[in-house]
């Protein structure tokens, strides 16, 4: 019934096509008439469009603009009634614009197709006008690989520029930002508005007479970020934008805010940006203080574990359970954890010497703990990261390609960093974030283009409320896509997908085969290269070479490997892209003429790099081999010992004559320690009272500390000393708790290892002995074995050291002389454009002979080695072949081993090909198969979504608080005068102190005066000082009132003695200042709220709604906190006296001034900025980093002056 209806009416798609068609006609009638005109005329029409929308907006634009010089004045419940009247008004001008905008939507498409034909040399076709209006509208546009995005792109941006708003397009990176501008710019410049290009570190104007020798910036005028922003129409990557947004609002000036109003934005490669991307927040951060040798302990220990079992699907509660007994820890392939059995963290605690792995107080050393077991069992070298230049550089799990610059947070990049003993950075700490989901949500009108968007339309229209249209292509579709073929194992597919490689190449069709992972590609060619199949390998190691590989995967019976890289942006033209072929032979040419190649013998720039990858790989293989053949023995040996060892350690601690003790010390430990650290409060008898009786007992054998361990006497001491000072301490201890802490630590880890060296002593002439004895020798054992692992991974890790280091100084050399090779190309080419002429000639008669031949062979093949978990991401692929017409056709190649069947469909589909009858080495092309895949890979995507989902919900509650913050930076920064906000939020602090100290209910004798006085003295720097009988005298009110008259007059004062303009001047430093330090401080806050929220959900409580909850009450006493501090800021600053006149800088302030901190921007962690040098001090009185500060502010040396 369905069906028929959709035949009768059409789909969606197709109705919402036929109802821009007339659009299109309008176009069309107005072809001829613009072609008549003369350039200046044609100019002239954007004039023409700007004076309609202008003379139609006026009385809405007067009426906006009124209402926002009223806001410039009045008091702050006047400014809050016009803000919600200028967000009403402002609505309504833009819509009266985009009325305005509909209306000369025909003239202004024909206006810019007639101004790119004059030119680009490019016509719009109709279909292209289709896919501008569906832009215009703000929705997504599919359309098909080689249909001509890039120039559908200009009709909407030229239309929505006509307001003067300004208008962006997104780019994937910073090449295409650039390229596309010098393209289309001259459509732009023709008919009269600037375009300009945003890239890293640098931002172009387009301007036609601006000539340069560098080819690559032609026609590109250097301008500064700002000038970037005027601009009408402004193109960038999504990372720029976002980050300078960010750091626009940790600007101190609003004249140095870059960016104005986000208003329309079209982001091409839609999906990627907006669905694979929005996992994956804009981070700007700062240095933390955290050594990064914790990172190297940990790793060493993770080999030791024995891994268990592989959790597949969704197992029931009692499989899960079975699993979870087996091995030192198991890993979730769906959820991508892993999770430390209870024989795991038994050992775990030994090889650390942690007593205790789940104490609260070792929630740092549990974190590390799983981060380095999922570096080692999850992320796999080659596969979701490579290692180059001494660096961990991710791989894009969508596009294959590398990441330099985006980190892992929370700690596991450098984890991954340590188990590859590369250099671990430093972890940082936020100052500023936004998702990219969130940063395009704040535009007015967005809009997008992609080649696969259809199958993520539900996330499309919830997420951003885009809806998608598939936009006809210009030629008809004449694609073959083949069934699916299915195999048991991953060996009979390989071996499957070689001889249908091997069969098209003997007949000369062009075959693209993808892979998901470098480590799949470089499989599939070692097994080409046994069945002597000529082919080229494609993926993140080697993409210096993707140019050159690409133009030749079109030509007659080339073979292309390549991963997940080949699926986007790239053109792959039957018979090859003769431009790109005879550039590439130019580069060839001047390759071979270098004096010193690291390489000899090549040939091919992409045949060298291939040769140098296979060298390290042999060398790699030799060296694992030689490893294996010496090391297992012992690694099984070791791990015996200590699972037996930890057993045993385990059984001994039960039995200690001391444990009595030692559990009562410890439950004080955990508890009345705590609560008082805490509190902040003093550390109760009861505890005190447990450490001296668990002492007694260690010392019950000599009775002094003479014969105690040295490491134990030191340890105790400390921490006697730091219980001591925190007694005495009166005022507050928050300081002085890391410190306390750190002692407590360390007294208890030496305590406890020290018990367990008595209770051995004392067990071994008992009933005991041979338990103890057994211990001795298992653990003797075990260390042996640990020994001669050392003494053999040591040779092991050396060899792999310098084959890493030989094949990446050969690379690093071979890929800079290509650079400038191709530099010199790139700057000048007119100076070798006779020579490349004469060779680009050859090539164009070539390949359009190759052209013929490569049609009649059936096009380009696209082989798919395995289903991506998006099928988004197969229709990247296969849209490599059937590109504007031409034939081509698809198939996929799969196994039962592959990770979409293992994790999200095996047991459905194993107990289909049961029935089918499946047999080894016989592949399987069914129906049922074909739609469990499809069915396994949608709830693969409504997993990724659910998690999308999830994050963005989470996300919306820092984005409300983010857009408080950042609207309250900017009113700060736009008001010419602070004072009145600043004595509102004094009023509200009188109250508070007042009611702190006074109980209204109470009779005034009974006030804590001596409090009270405290109190303003510290927020206001008042001296209230009142007689007896006037304390008496006062009620409650009147106290607020004459506390609010005071400290009103000791601020008027300092406005006099400092005068009123500097006091505007501090006024707006401390309000910035305080609101940068403490959102960064609630950024923090925050992460560490989201990491333990979800275990809310076993107290039966919505973990989203606490998070809500918990945020909103964490926010609102920041808030408090920016407000109390401020104001204690500004009544207390005084005018600093010069010390002496030898002075290098005279000061200003007493208060001292946050240092200037250097901002990293990126994707996670990166560097660090520079510390505070010390005064000099002789080598005796040196202080350690984590000793107390000798100032006596009860903090450690590394957080006080040590800085």
């Amino acid at each position: 019934m369905l069906a028929v209806i959709k035949k009768i009416f059409g789909t969606k798609n197709e109705r919402e096509v036929k109802r821009i068609r007339p659009y299109v006609g309008d176009v069309n009638k107005l072809e001829a008439e613009l072609q008549q005109l003369s350039d200046e005329a044609l100019a002239a029409k954007t004039a023409e469009f700007k004076k309609s929308i202008v003379d139609a907006t006026a009385e809405l634009r007067s009426a906006l603009e009124e209402l926002q010089q009223e806001a410039q004045g009045g008091d702050a419940e006047r400014r809050e009634e016009l803000k919600a009247q200028i967000e009403e008004a402002d609505k309504a001008l833009r819509e009266a614009e985009n009325d305005c905008l509909e209306e000369l939507l025909p003239q202004a498409f024909a206006a810019v197709r007639e101004a790119s034909r004059r030119t680009i040399g490019l016509r719009h076709f109709d279909v292209q006008l289709i896919g501008g209006t569906v832009l215009h509208e703000g929705k997504i546009a599919e359309m098909k690989t080689g249909e001509g995005k890039t120039l559908v792109a200009t009709l909407p941006l030229y239309l929505n520029a006509l307001t003067g708003r300004g208008v962006h397009l997104i780019t994937v990176n910073d090449y295409l930002a650039r390229r596309d501008v010098q393209w289309m710019g001259p459509i732009y410049h023709k008919l009269g508005l600037s375009v300009a290009s945003i890239v890293h570190e640098a931002s172009y104007l387009f301007d036609p007479t601006f000539l340069t020798k560098d080819y690559r910036y032609l026609n590109l005028r250097s301008i500064s970020r700002q000038e970037a922003y005027r601009a009408d129409i402004t193109y960038g990557t999504n990372n720029e934008f976002g980050f300078d947004y960010l750091r626009d609002n940790m600007k101190f000036s609003i004249e140095e805010y870059v960016q104005r109003e986000l208003n329309f934005v079209v982001v091409d490669e839609v999906d990627n940006i907006l669905i694979d991307e929005a996992r994956t927040p804009l981070i700007i951060s700062g240095p933390a203080e955290e050594s990064t040798d914790k990172y190297y302990i940990i790793d060493r220990i993770i080999p030791k574990l024995q891994r268990g079992a592989v959790i597949q699907g969704d197992p029931n509660q009692e499989d899960r359970a079975a699993i979870e007994k087996q091995g030192d820890y198991t890993v979730d392939e769906k959820s991508r954890s892993v999770t430390l059995t209870e024989s795991g963290v038994a050992k775990v605690e030994r090889l650390l010497g942690v007593h205790n792995l789940y104490d609260p107080r070792q929630i740092d050393t549990l974190h590390h703990v799983q981060q380095a077991l999922k570096a080692h069992a999850i992320f796999k070298r080659d596969v979701d990261y490579v290692v180059k230049d001494g660096e961990v550089i991710i791989v894009d799990e969508f596009t294959g390609r590398l990441m330099p610059g985006r980190r892992w947070s929370d700690g596991l990049h450098q984890a991954v960093e340590a188990k590859e003993r590369v250099h671990v950075r430093e972890e940082n700490q936020t100052l500023a974030t936004i998702t990219i989901q969130n940063y395009f949500r704040m535009y007015k009108k967005l809009a997008g283009m992609t080649g696969t968007a259809d199958t993520e339309a539900p996330e499309f229209k919830k997420i951003y409320k885009l809806d998608v249209v598939v936009i006809p292509t210009h030629r008809g579709m004449v694609r073959i896509d083949h069934p699916d073929v299915v195999y048991k194992t991953e060996a009979e597919k390989f071996n499957a997908a070689v001889d249908e490689i091997a069969e098209r190449h003997a007949k000369g069709q062009p075959v693209l085969v993808g892979t998901v992972s470098v480590a799949k590609s470089e499989h599939l060619s070692r097994l080409l290269k046994e069945k002597g199949v000529k082919h080229n390998v494609l993926n993140a190691v080697n993409h210096e070479a993707e140019a050159t590989i690409i133009a030749q995967a079109g030509r007659y019976g080339t073979v292309t490997i390549a991963t997940n890289m080949a699926g986007r942006g790239t053109d792959i033209l039957l018979g090859g892209n003769a431009d790109f072929l005879a550039r590439s032979d130019m580069e060839n040419e001047w390759i071979s003429r270098a004096a010193k190649l690291p390489v000899q013998g090549a040939g091919r720039y992409e045949d060298a790099l291939r040769e140098l990858r296979e060298k390290y790989d042999e060398d790699v293989k030799k060296a694992e081999a030689r490893y294996r053949k010496d090391g297992e023995q012992y690694e099984q040996q070791r791990s015996d010992a200590l699972k037996r060892s930890t057993e045993l350690q385990r059984q001994i601690r039960e039995i200690s004559p001391y444990r009595e003790a030692r559990q009562r010390y410890e439950d004080l430990s955990a508890t009345a320690l705590i609560e008082a650290l805490h509190n902040m409060r003093a550390i109760p008898d009861g505890f005190l009272r447990a450490k001296q009786e668990f002492e007694r007992h260690l010392l019950s054998d000599n009775g002094s500390v003479e014969g105690l361990d040295a490491a134990f006497a030191e340890a105790r001491q400390e921490f006697d000393q730091a219980l001591e000072q925190w007694q005495q301490r009166n005022g507050d201890r928050s300081q002085f708790a890391e410190v306390l802490d750190d002692k407590r630590r360390n007294y208890e880890q030496r305590a406890i290892d020290m018990e367990f060296d008595k209770a051995l002593a004392t067990l071994a002439d008992g009933e005991h002995a041979e338990l103890v004895q057994e211990y001795t020798t298992v653990h003797r054992a075990f260390e042996e074995a640990e020994t001669h692992c050392e003494e053999i991974r040591k040779p092991y890790e050396a060899a792999i050291q310098e084959a890493q280091r030989n094949y990446e100084n050969k690379r690093q050399e071979y890929t800079r002389m290509v650079e400038e090779i191709r530099e010199q190309l790139d700057k000048a080419p007119d100076e070798y454009r006779q020579r490349f002429d004469e060779i680009l000639t050859n090539y164009t008669k070539t390949c359009a002979e190759e052209r013929e031949r490569v049609i009649a062979a059936g096009g380009l093949h696209i082989l798919g080695t395995e289903r991506h978990e998006s099928r988004r991401i197969d229709n990247q692929l296969r849209g490599r072949a059937g590109r504007q017409g031409d034939p081509g056709s698809s198939r996929f190649y799969m196994s039962l081993e592959d990770d979409l069947m293992r994790i999200f469909g095996a047991d459905r589909i194993q107990g289909i090909m049961g029935r089918l009858g499946m047999e080894e080495g016989v592949p399987i092309e069914h129906g049922l198969v074909t739609r469990a895949i499809e069915n396994a890979q949608k709830k693969v995507e409504a997993h990724n979504f659910d998690i999308r989902k999830h994050l963005l919900e989470y996300d919306d509650v820092m984005n409300k608080q983010r857009e408080v913050i950042y609207s309250q930076r900017r009113e700060v920064l736009k008001a010419e005068s602070l004072k009145e906000q600043v004595l509102e939020m004094a009023v509200g602090l009188n109250e508070d102190v007042v009611a702190r100290y006074c109980n209204k209910e109470d009779n005034p004798r009974d006030w804590d005066w001596p409090g009270l006085r405290e109190g303003m003295h510290h927020q206001f720097n008042l001296r209230l000082d009142l007689k007896p009988e006037e304390q008496d005298s006062l009620n409650y009110d009147d106290l607020c009132e004459l506390a609010e008259k005071k400290f009103t007059e000791v601020y008027e004062d300092k406005e006099r003695r400092f005068s009123p303009p500097m006091l505007r001047q501090l006024e707006k430093i401390f309000m910035l200042q305080t609101i940068d330090t403490l959102w960064k401080d609630h950024l923090l806050s925050m992460d560490h709220l989201k990491e333990g929220i979800g275990l809310r959900g076993y107290g039966q409580k919505n973990p989203l709604q606490e998070y809500q909850k918990e945020g909103f009450e964490m926010f609102e006493e920041m808030v408090h906190k920016v407000e109390e501090d401020v104001v204690q800021k500004l009544f207390t600053v005084e005018i600093a006296r010069e010390a002496a006149p030898a002075a290098a800088v005279p000061p200003i302030m007493s208060m001292e001034q946050p240092r200037p901190q250097r901002v990293v921007l990126s994707h996670g962690d990166e560097a660090i900025g520079p510390g505070r040098s010390d005064p000099k001090k002789r080598a005796a009185d040196k202080v350690g980093r984590n000793d107390l500060c000798p100032c006596g502010s009860g903090k450690k040396y590394k957080r006080c002056h040590g800085r």
